[in-house]
């Protein structure tokens, strides 16, 4: 992922990206855990965490945090998350203090100074958008202009707003990349805040936003042409264009 220009510093920065992991009746905390085992072997500097922990109930969120945690507190920059709409229609503020009890610091519309190597990576975390209050101008209000700022966004649809604020990618899952995938077809099951930018690297208004597949599955529990994903990222230098 290119960084802005004057951040050569932060070149190099490894950052494990993990989302939708959707701990509930038909994830298990074992699963994740494998999968995380997977991402930590790319020694990442720095995790990231972009919602829906969980799913159909809050009593999950203790489980889902817990697995998190252990592998935020093995990345040596730690753990920063966002909630999704999952976490927030089953008792959002239980899956905060979840957490935030394992270390991971939860950002609703708010901003974080990562220092890394002489500079400072920005994350701006802005709140799930169906069920919560997504405002990107809170969420980057204080962050220096010029700075290395990367958004996490549950929902990826609306990134133009990040760009908008000056943010230089954003990253995003809840799409799941459309679970279930037909040839000539694409996704037509995406859901609402994950249809325009569904999987992968794309675009808005030149600024890169990157969504997730994600590791768990929803209603149907199923994924055809669409394997779940865990996500390493490298920062690079920018080439100048």
């Amino acid at each position: 992922m290119p960084l802005p220009a004057s951040h050569e510093r932060l070149a190099g920065l490894r950052i494990g990206f993990v989302t939708d992991t959707h701990v509930g009746p038909l994830i298990t905390p074992a699963q994740v855990a494998r999968a995380l085992d997977l991402l930590a072997s790319g020694r990442p500097d720095l995790a990231l965490f972009g919602g829906d922990y969980i799913s159909d109930s809050p009593r999950y969120a203790e489980r889902a945090a817990a697995v998190l945690g252990r592998f935020a507190a093995e990345t040596p920059l730690g753990g920063v998350a966002v909630l999704g709409n999952h976490d927030i229609s089953n008792d959002g503020e239980r899956m905060v203090a979840a957490l935030r009890r394992q270390g991971i610091r939860v950002l609703r519309n708010q901003s974080i100074a990562i220092p890394v190597d002489g500079d400072t990576l920005w994350i701006a975390g802005i709140d799930e958008s169906i069920l919560a209050d997504a405002c990107p101008d809170q969420a980057f209000a204080g962050i220096p202009p010029g700075a290395a700022t990367l958004a996490l966004w549950h929902e990826p649809d609306d990134a133009a707003e990040s760009a908008n604020c000056g943010a230089f990618a954003q990253l995003s899952g809840h799409s799941h990349g459309g679970q279930v995938r037909l040839p000539l077809v694409g996704a037509p099951f995406a859901p609402t805040g994950g249809r325009r930018y569904v999987s992968g690297l794309n675009r808005a208004d030149a600024m890169p936003i990157y969504t997730s597949r994600g590791l768990g599955t929803y209603r149907p529990p199923v994924r055809f042409n669409c394997p779940p994903e865990v996500t390493l990222l490298t920062l690079v230098a920018s080439d100048g264009d």
